[in-house]
C-alpha cells in the first residue's frame, strides 16, 4: 500500500511540475509543428484547459490556442497598431464615438469555424479605463466592453 501512495503521489507531482514547466502533449506538439513549421522554441501555458502557444510568426507576436485532441480552436495575432486593420475596421473605428479614444492595442483574433473578429483595445486621454472594441472584418461593432480590470481579458474565457 506504501509503494501504491509513493507512485501516486510522485505521478501526480510529474504531472504538476510537467503542467507549470511549460509542457504540452505531443498531439498538440505535432499539430503545432503542422500548422508553422518553421518557427523555433515555444513556451506553453494553459488557459481554461487549452494549451496555448506564443511565438513570433511574420513580425507579430501570435498565440495560438489548442484542446486537449490537439486540434487549434483560436489564433490571436498582436497587431498593436492601427495598421494592419481591413479598411472597413479603420473606417467603423473613426466614425464611432470611441474615434478620440488612444488605440492601446490591436489584436487579430480567427477561429477554424467562425469569422475572425479584430479587437481594438482603447482609452480616453487622462482617463484610467479602457475599452475592448470587437469588430467584425467587414467593420460591423459586435461587442464593446470594459476592460480595465480584466486580468486576461483575450483569453478563452472570452471566446472559447
Amino acid at each position: 500500500m506504501l509503494k501504491f501512495k509513493i507512485i501516486l503521489i510522485g505521478s501526480m507531482w510529474l504531472i504538476c511540475a510537467t503542467a507549470s514547466a511549460g509542457w504540452a502533449p505531443q498531439a498538440v506538439q505535432d499539430s503545432l509543428k503542422q500548422l508553422y513549421p518553421n518557427i523555433g522554441t515555444t513556451a506553453w501555458k494553459s488557459d481554461h484547459g487549452y494549451y496555448v502557444v506564443g511565438f513570433k510568426y511574420k513580425d507579430f507576436n501570435t498565440q495560438v490556442w489548442f484542446n486537449t485532441k490537439g486540434e487549434w480552436v483560436m489564433k490571436q495575432t498582436d497587431w498593436q497598431t492601427l495598421d494592419e486593420v481591413p479598411m472597413p475596421v479603420y473606417h467603423a473605428f473613426t466614425m464611432d464615438s470611441y474615434a478620440s479614444y488612444e488605440v492601446l492595442d490591436v489584436t487579430y483574433v480567427e477561429f477554424p469555424q467562425k469569422s475572425p473578429l479584430v479587437v481594438l483595445l482603447v482609452q480616453q486621454p487622462d482617463i484610467e479605463t479602457e475599452y475592448q472594441l470587437f469588430f467584425t472584418p467587414d467593420g460591423e461593432l459586435v461587442n464593446m466592453r470594459n476592460a480595465t480590470y480584466l486580468n486576461n481579458p483575450l483569453g478563452a474565457g472570452t471566446f472559447l
